[in-house]
């Protein structure tokens, strides 16, 4: 199994982003986390919540032992606070990029530094690239829209980045890519439920290896559309037809050609199955509001699984700093019911 290449501490102190990464969080709050009406902060990142669920992470046995690893390294079911989201727009009408998160308890092995003992986060969008691919360019496209007034889908096209000094031959194709895959993906599916989520960024595997992740959802036992305007609603109509089930499924890094940084040729390795997300019927209305306070990020994690890449780094800079204006906790919430 190749070694992930060698990367610079990404300790708070040490970051190496630096000043980058303190220009990226200022203009991030600025333009995302502007107080609401009441006074409290939002989210920077994904503050539209659907749902906030209580469910099963059932880890099996992978066949492949490189896989055995981690939270994989032995079967076991752990318990599961899951949310749902949108990632900068509040109108479920409006393409946008959807979010899944599961945060994990009762997890066994040394965690990264500032995360919480015996917990995992996985968080995922229901898209394989982003609109930057480099630190530099996701400064830049957020650049572009600072001092917007109101986050729309027009606002957020950001035609400065999209086509540098509107010359159609200098266009950046990644950032068109990815805005056409949102609009594609809104229009294939109005269903959370259905929908496929993905790491994006790499994660160690263990001491030696590398990997990527997903969340595919597994074929209902009903074909039924589901009932309602909302993604809550829908969510809700497919809880009351019985339980929502996710394949839990992991690609390995297949050597060192395959870069840990998003500009760098795809990985090529197929996904494997480890492990098996359920989420029960439940009242979906009743759970949104419960992740207000509760902060999700990639870095709380096992050091089994810790983030890989610039990109990785620099959300561990704007999760961190959205959780500590949030006054969130980043602990499994309390009031979960079995």
């Amino acid at each position: 199994m190749p070694r992930p290449d060698s990367r610079p501490p990404t300790d708070s102190a040490q970051c190496p982003l630096g000043a980058v990464g303190d220009i990226f969080v200022a203009l991030m709050q600025r333009n995302f986390q502007r107080p609401r009406p009441d006074g409290s902060l939002p989210r920077i990142l994904h503050d539209k919540g659907h749902a906030c669920l209580n469910g099963t992470f059932t880890v099996e046995s992978p066949a492949d032992p490189a896989l055995r690893q981690g939270l994989f390294a032995a079967p076991g079911r752990y318990d599961a606070f899951v949310r749902f989201s949108s990632g900068l727009l509040a109108e479920d009408r409006h393409p946008d990029s959807r979010g899944l998160a599961i945060k994990l308890r009762g997890v066994p092995g040394e965690v990264c530094d500032g995360a919480p003992e015996g917990q995992q986060d996985f968080l995922m969008i229901n898209a394989t690239t982003l609109p930057a691919s480099t630190v530099r360019d996701t400064v830049a496209i957020f650049q572009a829209l600072d001092g917007i007034k109101q986050v729309t889908p027009l606002s957020l096209i950001a035609p400065s980045y999209l086509m540098p000094g509107l010359r159609p031959w200098r266009i950046r194709w990644d950032c068109l890519k990815s805005m056409l895959s949102v609009a594609i993906e809104h229009a294939r599916t109005p269903d959370l439920s259905r929908m496929i989520y993905h790491s994006i960024a790499p994660y160690r595997l263990g001491l030696s290896g590398a990997m990527t992740f997903q969340c595919c959802p597994v074929p209902p036992t009903t074909l039924r559309r589901p009932r309602g305007r909302s993604f809550a609603e829908k969510l809700q109509s497919r809880l009351d037809d019985g339980p929502i089930l996710f394949d839990f499924l992991v690609r390995l890094r297949q050597g060192d050609a395959e870069s840990l940084e998003l500009d760098g040729p795809a990985w090529t390795g197929p996904y494997q199955r480890v492990a098996q997300l359920t989420l029960p019927p439940q009242p979906v209305r009743d759970t949104i509001d419960r992740g207000e306070r509760v902060a999700f990020s990639p870095w709380n994690a096992l050091r089994a699984h810790e983030p890989l890449g610039s990109i990785n780094d620099l959300r561990r800079r704007i999760y961190a700093a959205s959780a500590t204006a949030r006054g969130a906790d980043a602990t499994f919430p309390t009031d979960t019911t079995d």
